[in-house]
């Protein structure tokens, strides 16, 4: 088994297919208990966006989504928001945008972002009360906290909405909510050990030996996602695929986007410069990014390495031009913002997690070139076996 950071896909025989095999029944699972317990506030909501034309309705299982989400992070954050007494919100926000568009001053964006976010989003001092709900006010608080790190911008954008609707309840009937979801997380963080903890296991440990190392960084949250959080990305990432799936298969032309610790080696990669990315020319013969580009051939698919929080506006349809089905593919802690991001783009996407995190500028010292499994890949594609040559690939 591969000696991973944080999480793994792979257990002992070094193949991920138990993992994608569990993580639907697991999600099943999950989908199900939630169609009994948080079925309501969805249809409630969803008359509420009706009503005021907000938002073109979407399926239940996504909006189960973001109120599952919204209960995790209000437990793993709420209490670091509420102790906040004041911060630069707007301008950490405007800066999480400005490292997409501007990749040049990435790297400054990001020294300046990594002391502010501890300065001000992580107080020194917090308070010991619990509070058991939050309010209207609590969650204004969490949102603002949620976008200003850069880590949640889509899921802040989706609570305002839900907000919104609360607002317009009864006290009785947003207990009675609250009651319900954070039940639901509670049962959810429980079961979710049960179900994938062992493809976690390593970050707990991960967390507190590395705690020192990412204080003053700018990725010090998405380093720092507890491991509640991983089973969350992995069961919406489920989720968000079966929710995205018909559009995706309609489309004619498929882009792959990979992050660059795909490559088999960063500094002699020979990846061209492009509008959309880094385009693999087919350098190394044993880079993962390479095999990609050959089965594309077979499969009308074109291959784009891409940086982490890369503008993702750029795969938003064009008008005139047919809509190119999107492929993401991105480590646990990244997957769903991404899925989110492009769904608000409207592109028609799916996505594949990496088998395991090692990026030299994230998670691993020296850096681990990544990979994933190729035939989930294949099944996301087009939904049929792997013919031979992915088969080939998948099994070196």
């Amino acid at each position: 088994m591969h000696n991973y950071v944080t999480y793994s896909l792979s257990l002992s025989d070094d193949n991920s297919e138990q993992y994608y095999s569990r993580i639907r029944i697991f999600t099943d699972e999950v989908l199900a208990k939630a169609n009994e317990s948080l079925l309501k506030p969805v249809v409630d909501f969803t008359d509420f966006l009706k009503k005021y034309n907000l938002e073109e309705i979407r399926s239940n299982d996504e909006y189960i989504l973001e109120l599952i989400s919204f209960g995790l992070l209000w437990n793993n954050y709420g209490r670091t928001a509420l102790n906040i007494n004041s911060a630069p919100f707007l301008t950490l926000s405007r800066m999480a945008e400005w490292r997409k568009r501007h990749l040049k001053l990435k790297s400054s964006i990001d020294l300046m972002r990594g002391l502010l976010i501890s300065l001000f989003l992580f107080p020194s001092k917090t308070s010991n009360e619990v509070k058991i709900y939050p309010d209207i006010r609590d969650i204004d608080k969490l949102c603002l906290f949620l976008e200003a790190t850069g880590e949640f911008k889509e899921q802040a954008l989706r609570f305002i909405r839900w907000r919104a609707y609360w607002e317009t309840i009864t006290k009785e009937e947003w207990t009675e909510g609250c009651k319900s979801v954070f039940d639901f997380v509670d049962w959810f963080a429980d079961r979710s050990t049960e179900m994938l903890g062992e493809f976690t296991s390593k970050v707990d440990e991960f967390i507190i030996n590395s705690a020192r190392r990412y204080k003053w960084r700018e990725d010090r949250v998405q380093c720092g996602r507890k491991r509640d959080e991983y089973h969350l990305n992995m069961v919406g990432a489920e989720i968000m695929n079966r929710a995205f799936r018909d559009d995706f298969l309609k489309t004619e032309s498929k882009a792959v986007l990979v992050p660059g610790c795909m490559r088999s080696n960063i500094e002699l990669c020979k990846a061209v410069k492009m509008h959309e990315g880094l385009k693999c020319i087919g350098c190394d013969k044993n880079c993962s990014v390479n095999n990609l580009r050959k089965i594309g051939k077979d499969y009308n698919y074109e291959v784009y390495i891409i940086p982490h929080a890369s503008d993702l506006s750029l795969w938003a349809p064009k008008p005139g031009k047919p809509v190119r089905g999107v492929i993401a593919i991105a480590c646990v802690t990244n997957l769903v913002e991404g899925g989110w991001e492009l769904k608000r783009y409207d592109a028609c996407a799916q996505c594949v997690l990496l088998d395991y995190s090692g990026c030299k500028k994230h998670w691993h010292k020296n850096g681990v070139p990544t990979n994933i499994n190729l035939h989930e890949f294949h099944r996301i594609l087009n939904g049929k076996p792997a013919k031979k040559q992915v088969n080939e690939f998948a099994n070196n």
